[in-house]
């Protein structure tokens, strides 16, 4: 199990590594807890029994009282709390303070993003040194044929992350060759 959650553990240097692996993690528990990602906490609703038929500025629909929640619904309910607990245990000290503040699961995770991909500046910096890398790019002395692909797949992933369209497949065979 600590192997386990050694990769689930927030990693600046495999970023997008992480995001696969969490989001792959948080939907394997239950289906809408990526819902919770993108959409915000589950809001459960029932009609609004008060909604007087001459006014239509009121809701047709409005929370559902805590007290009146089904099993299941309580289950979604409580998702937001769930994942925000999967998303603080992924982080060490440093970070835990960027987000203790936040509201939600889905703040949490748009503020990890940010942290982990930056503003556009940052992600035009980190293209530029891939694509340096990529440019440079060679078989090292006494490296193997395996090992030089492996590394060559890492840096294509690195580009494809952070620019899905900047190499073409013309220009990556060219340079395994």
């Amino acid at each position: 199990m600590e192997h386990y959650r050694h990769f689930l553990m927030f990693n600046l240097d495999k970023f997008d590594d992480w995001k696969v692996r969490m989001q792959a993690h948080l939907s394997a528990i239950h289906d809408e807890m990526w819902d919770v990602i993108t959409d915000g906490p589950i809001k459960i609703l029932q009609v609004n029994t008060n909604r007087a038929a001459d006014d239509p500025t009121s809701p047709a629909m409005i929370p559902k009282d805590k007290s009146l929640l089904t099993t299941e619904e309580r289950t979604r309910a409580n998702l937001d709390n769930i994942v925000k607990d999967i998303l603080y245990k992924a982080l060490d000290e440093s970070l835990f303070p960027r987000v203790r503040k936040c509201k939600s699961a889905k703040d949490i995770w748009d503020t990890l993003m940010h942290i982990g991909e930056g503003d556009e500046q940052e992600k035009e910096n980190k293209l530029t040194i891939a694509m340096k890398r990529f440019k440079d790019f060679k078989l090292s002395t006494k490296e193997s044929i395996t090992d030089m692909e492996a590394r060559f797949m890492k840096l294509l992933m690195d580009i494809r992350d952070l620019d899905e369209e900047k190499l073409s497949q013309k220009e990556r065979n060219l340079k395994i060759l």
